[in-house]
């Protein structure tokens, strides 16, 4: 199970809670985790 959990994307709290310095840094951390959970949990799930 926390395997699965750790596959899992970020939450958008990242983002909100983001400087507004930080917003593109950020926003583009938490679309490559979601890119990479895409393809990673269905491997953890499977395996």
């Amino acid at each position: 199970m926390i395997v699965l959990f750790a596959t899992m994307p970020t939450g958008v709290n990242t983002y909100i809670f983001a400087d507004q310095r930080l917003v593109k840094p950020v926003s583009g951390a938490v679309a490559q985790g979601t890119l990479l959970a895409a393809v990673t949990l269905p491997v953890m799930v499977r395996g």
